[in-house]
């Protein structure tokens, strides 16, 4: 294409694809899909605020005292109410161990595919312990069933969050507390070659395992979440005496669901460390690594139309959006696309549009079609009204 038909190409997108709009979205949270989604339980429903006298509906009950489950209007994840666990020492047995916990009935079909999204903040007082205690967990069947520990559950641990995956740990790094963490497990529950474990941790992509998920029974295990502590029946050394936790946004389902259908909603502004920048062509004095400096008086610089930034955030991350400021922001616009890719081989556009021209401050834009896994983000410039100069002085992407 010459030079003529360019500038021709650029007027017309300017004036057809900058008018519908495109440029910087407000952000939009992903609505739950009912047809893939089974139970939502975020507490605003008043038929759900049912603790502590009684499990919401089609849930059980097992805590045995006023504190051990309640609902909550502080902390919040997902709108006005939460719940609120606490498990102490001194509390009865429940179910033939020290817990606080809600749990599904045992009443999942036999080989399900099943999506499980909700968030856990644990309180400050959660104090590393010599004993574990898990936070979320995937139970065999009552009945007709092999007994034991469950095939999968999330627990605290040494610090650090874990997974005991069918009697495997797994580490997951340690943990904070007073913060929201949203975790999503997506789980094909087999008892051969074809089960899959597929966990996320705050959009993180972090676990990935094939083969059995559990050891065989009618139905497939049920889902229980609360505080379990089992070392505080059978008297193994402990040396704290209270676990309190809160638990909301939690979205249970089927093998209709997709991730984006039960996880945690969240807006899109949570920014994701770049490991590293390259681009397709740059000026010796402006080299990629100045758009990732947090310095907006450095810049990437690259001449042609098409010249792209590429952001790499050293793993596969959840997406949404990115933030870009330009160089002469404030006095031009400039017109570019933003592809993603989670090899770097493979892109697809996930947004395409103009800047403001107004500012030289990072603007905000969200992915046309919403989030994605993607490790890489390309931006590329196709024009401003003054050169053929793609300058950008900050880029950073976007997850939930």
């Amino acid at each position: 294409m010459n030079r003529s038909r360019i500038r021709t190409w650029i007027t017309v997108m300017a004036s057809t694809v900058m008018a519908a709009g495109l440029a910087l979205a407000s952000a939009q949270t992903a609505p739950a899909d009912p047809a893939g989604v089974q139970r939502v339980l975020d507490w605003e429903q008043p038929a759900d605020r049912t603790l502590p006298t009684a499990a919401p509906p089609q849930l059980n009950k097992q805590w045995a005292t006023a504190y051990g489950a309640t609902n909550v209007t502080s902390p919040t994840r997902d709108g006005s109410y939460a719940a609120r666990f606490e498990l102490r020492k001194s509390d009865p047995v429940v179910s033939g161990s020290k817990r606080a916990e809600i749990s599904q009935r045992d009443e999942q079909p036999v080989d399900a595919e099943r999506w499980y999204g909700f968030s856990i903040n644990l309180a400050s007082t959660w104090a590393h312990d010599t004993s574990a205690e898990i936070v979320s967990q995937w139970h065999q069947c009552d009945v007709d069933c092999p007994g034991g520990s469950p095939p999968l559950a999330l627990l605290t641990d040494e610090g650090r969050w874990k997974l005991d995956f069918r009697g495997v740990p797994i580490d997951l790094g340690p943990y904070t507390t007073g913060v929201w963490v949203d975790w999503v497990f997506h789980v094909t529950w087999r008892t051969d070659s074809t089960g899959l474990l597929e966990v996320w941790r705050n959009g993180e992509f972090v676990v990935h395992r094939t083969g059995a998920t559990h050891s065989g029974g009618p139905r497939s295990p049920y889902f229980k979440f609360g505080i379990y502590k089992w070392d505080w029946n059978t008297g193994a050394p402990s040396s704290v005496t209270q676990r309190v936790m809160y638990y909301d946004a939690l979205r249970l389902g089927d093998e209709r669901a997709t991730y984006r259908d039960v996880a945690p909603q969240r807006t899109c502004t949570r920014a994701t460390a770049v490991a590293s920048a390259s681009a397709t062509t740059y000026e010796p004095a402006n080299p990629p690594a100045n758009a990732v400096d947090g310095d907006l008086t450095t810049r990437w610089s690259g001449q042609g139309f098409g010249a792209a930034l590429i952001l790499d955030t050293g793993a596969v991350r959840h997406l949404c959006g990115a933030t870009v400021a330009w160089h002469r922001g404030d006095l031009r616009w400039n017109d570019y696309t933003i592809h993603a890719s989670q090899d770097g081989v493979s892109y697809t556009k996930v947004w395409e549009g103009r800047s403001s021209g107004t500012t030289a401050a990072p603007e905000t834009v969200l992915f046309t079609a919403g989030s994605l896994d993607a490790r890489y983000l390309k931006i590329s410039f196709w024009a401003n009204p003054e050169n053929d100069w793609a300058s950008i002085t900050e880029a950073r992407p976007l997850g939930l």
